[in-house]
């Protein structure tokens, strides 16, 4: 895995409590959302996200060729805390359908099967290639 990854560079304490957060895929100054989630402790649960990336690329639609490359950035960052269970679960479904995060379905916070992550993924890769 020689992807970079940018871990709440610019909200770090505000990643320690609850709220709501992105992962941003970046490549060729281009970017797009890959994951809205949510969760009350964001730092947590996003490092299992880490550990399941590493683990499985395909999690995120990445292949072992795709997580390989350094010219990736995932920049992971708080988009509101916020320590409402509830409202905080429709806020990230409102912004799921909003943003229309890459491995996610635009529905729920429920991904897409592996292979529409992976075609997803190789598309925006593929595009931010043919800008240089």
């Amino acid at each position: 895995m020689n992807i970079k990854v940018e871990f709440f560079q610019d909200d770090f304490i505000q990643a320690i409590g609850a709220g709501i957060y992105q992962i941003s895929i970046n490549q060729n100054n281009k970017s797009e959302v890959l994951y809205i989630g949510e969760s009350v402790f964001v730092l947590v649960r996003s490092a299992s996200h880490l550990y399941k990336l590493k683990s499985k690329p395909e999690y995120f639609g990445f292949t072992y060729e795709t997580i390989d490359n350094p010219g990736i950035t995932l920049k992971f960052s708080i988009i509101e805390e916020n320590s409402d269970c509830t409202s905080r679960k429709k806020r990230e479904r409102e912004l799921i359908k909003k943003r229309k995060p890459l491995s996610q379905n635009g529905i729920s916070d429920r991904q897409k099967n592996v292979e529409e992550k992976i075609k997803a993924l190789t598309q925006f890769l593929n595009d931010s290639n043919e800008m240089c």
